[in-house]
């Protein structure tokens, strides 16, 4: 298989595309990365489509999303048309088509842009098991065909774009059936599309591949733009996490899906998709493009390093086990949590384990490793007192002034792990390689953390480190390139079995929560990092930060310390008020540790999304809910008064409710 997806995984470039022209909006080519959302307002009320269209505007959106699930929606666009105009709007409009050819036929004729889901433009989604012959295969794409060229045909008349955009929760059962739920499923769908639009000559093309896992998102985007390679398209990439959610844990996810995809030089119109008043996705999706917009190429800080994994699917570094009293990580341990504390005093220090235990308790997490921040040499007495009252390691990083004297090497044996800059500690490279030997003989561990200017200077040092039979050492780096120099030292370390602690040092919370869901959430993606660690300056956001390394790892799915929500963003086609329900069922479900809950506001990726929930709440029609299990519906037709009980219900009956008390 052909792995490469981008220019490098070690540098920044962008892919370049083709440009589409969407109204007067360019996308991809030499354009920055544009920023879209969608309303929720029922696209047959005219006053209310037309409000959420220019406040979406006013706030920086430069294309706007209407669902057109019917006949009536379709026939209401030259009114919202009509007002946009009286109101001086030239924001692009696009109708989102689900089911409904005909209809997709009606709304071509109103809007700038028309988006099609391959899952259901053609086909429906009936969970059917069926083996296809590859005559009955082709007599399939051409029955789609027929169905879809009128479109494809009327859409190159008119200078109208289109987006193919697949859904990992509606794959059609065609798909399903030959490729699976999988990466692949979703490329090869809207392959097939894009061939039928091509043998049209049509190319106003733009492709997603969407999905509520961030994992699998990122992972079908690149080989998307693998197979574009081989195939010699260069079609714009729309980039989103589906149901995403509400508040920061919508914010970590999208960030991990959409920044890490732009870190990869991929992606070329981004919509940061809440469960929240559609107005509050602009600013986070204008965030995540403004890191990327005017960026420039680093393409020569790629050079001495190759390709080392597959990139289409999970799969982690391997790294040999450590073992520091409690704390246990590497190997096929879960990736672990290591918290940076300043130290003041040794009361002030207890006060502050005191205060992220108190903070953990509503995650059923406990603090897992400490490490002080550069004490000077006078404090490590008082820091060994209040750690021998703590039952997690506690260890040391050593800052840039301090030297490795003889008489601090013999304090420090008094910590299991210590942190260390080799460049800045030693200057002989004989004496550090006695000192890593020495602890180890001791039975402690050492990490290796220099700067990601020096990461050159590691090579060489694993071989040398095996030679000699020293095993107890981590390796990290302090960097601003986070993504890319952490994937250099997995090429360094691949045919080793160190383990690796992932450190960010970020200036403020906010900062840390989006830089960290790029880059640390990217590598997590990746498979690197048995260890994270991230810090603020100033030091005083603790619980913030605790908070956040185990989001990062709920958001990739390595971890579940709380209850995952997979929530959609209200649009028309919602059947109830979704930013009211899903705070409503997280109130009485919240506490329900790793137990994944879908709210879907209708049927559109509801049963796709299910199969990776365990349970889901979805709109059916007016006042009516279907509750799933899985992707299997098992309460059909449940009045909404009673969905939030039954709901209740159904968890109790497989054995995964606890009351909020029980330990």
């Amino acid at each position: 298989m052909n792995f490469r997806y981008n220019y490098t995984p070690f540098a920044y470039q962008k892919r370049k595309t083709r440009e589409v022209k969407v109204g007067d909006i360019g996308i991809g080519g030499d354009n920055p990365i544009r920023i879209q959302s969608m309303i929720n307002s029922d696209t047959t009320d005219t006053e209310g489509s037309v409000k959420q269209i220019l406040e979406l505007e006013r706030a920086g959106c430069e294309i706007v999303r209407l669902t057109v699930p019917s006949q009536p929606d379709a026939d209401n666009l030259p009114n919202i048309r009509r007002e946009l105009k009286k109101a001086g709007s030239k924001v692009p409009l696009v109708a989102d088509i689900h089911f409904t050819p005909s209809v997709a036929m009606k709304s071509v004729e109103f809007v700038e842009k028309v988006r099609i889901n391959p899952g259901n433009f053609a086909d429906k989604k009936r969970f059917s098991v069926r083996d296809y012959t590859d005559s009955e295969y082709n007599e399939e794409l051409e029955r789609i065909s027929e169905v879809f060229s009128p479109l494809v045909i009327r859409c190159k008349e008119l200078g109208v774009a289109m987006r193919i955009g697949t859904n990992h929760g509606s794959l059609s059962d065609r798909i399903m059936n030959r490729y699976g739920d999988t990466p692949q499923g979703m490329v090869e769908s809207a392959i097939e599309f894009i061939r039928i639009a091509e043998s049209f000559n049509y190319y106003d093309i733009i492709v997603s591949m969407k999905a509520s896992n961030p994992q699998v998102m990122v992972q079908a985007y690149r080989m998307l733009a693998s197979r574009f390679g081989e195939l010699r398209m260069d079609y714009p990439l729309h980039l989103g996490v589906t149901e995403a959610g509400d508040g920061k844990d919508g914010r970590i996810k999208s960030a991990i899906g959409i920044g890490s995809l732009l870190e990869d030089g991929l992606g070329d119109t981004i919509r940061v998709s809440l469960t929240e008043d559609p107005v509050l996705e602009v600013p986070v999706a204008k965030l995540l493009a403004d890191k990327f917009n005017g960026r420039k190429t680093s393409f020569e800080k790629a050079k001495g390093y190759s390709e080392f994994r597959n990139p289409f699917a999970y799969q982690r570094f391997y790294s040999s086990e450590i073992k520091i009293g409690k704390f246990e990580a590497g190997e096929s341990h879960p990736v672990r949590v290591e918290t940076i504390l300043p130290f003041e005093n040794s009361k002030r220090f207890l006060a502050n384990i005191a205060s992220l235990y108190q903070y953990g308790k509503h995650l059923s997490i406990e603090p897992e490793s400490i490490l002080v921040d550069s004490p000077e040499p006078y404090q490590l007495e008082e820091i060994k007192e209040a750690a021998t009252a703590l039952s997690i390691p506690v260890g040391i990083l050593l800052g840039k002034n301090i030297s490795l004297n003889e008489k601090f090497q013999k304090e420090l044996k008094r910590f299991s792990k210590i942190v260390f800059d080799p460049f800045l500690q030693f200057q002989d490279g004989e004496k550090m390689l006695s000192f890593l030997k020495d602890r180890q003989t001791s039975g402690l561990y050492t990490e290796i953390h220099t700067s990601g200017e020096k990461l050159e200077s590691l090579k060489g040092l694993p071989d040398t480190l095996v030679e000699m039979g020293i095993k107890n050492v981590l390796f990290s780096l302090d960097t601003r390139e986070i993504l890319y120099d952490y994937r250099k030292l997995g090429t360094i370390l691949s045919n080793f079995e160190f383990p690796i602690v992932l450190h960010g040092s970020f200036e403020t919370p906010e900062t840390a929560l989006y830089d960290s869901s790029i880059r640390i959430g990217g590598l997590l993606i990746d498979g690197i990092g048995d260890v994270i660690r991230i810090r603020t300056d100033p030091g005083s956001y603790l619980e913030e930060i605790f908070q956040l390394s185990y989001d990062l790892l709920q958001g990739t799915r390595l971890r579940l310390t709380k209850t995952e929500y997979i929530s959609c963003p209200s649009c028309g086609r919602t059947l109830f008020d979704l930013q009211e329900t899903t705070a409503r069922i997280k109130s009485r479900t919240g506490h329900l540790k790793g137990v994944k809950i879908a709210v879907m506001g209708c049927i559109v990726n509801g049963p796709g999304e299910m199969a990776d929930a365990d349970f889901g709440y979805v709109g059916a029609g007016p006042g009516k809910v279907h509750l799933y299990k899985g992707k299997e519906i098992v309460m059909k037709n449940v009045p909404s008064e009673i969905a939030d009980e039954k709901l209740v219900e159904l968890i109790k009956n497989h054995g995964l409710w606890r009351e909020s008390s029980d330990p």
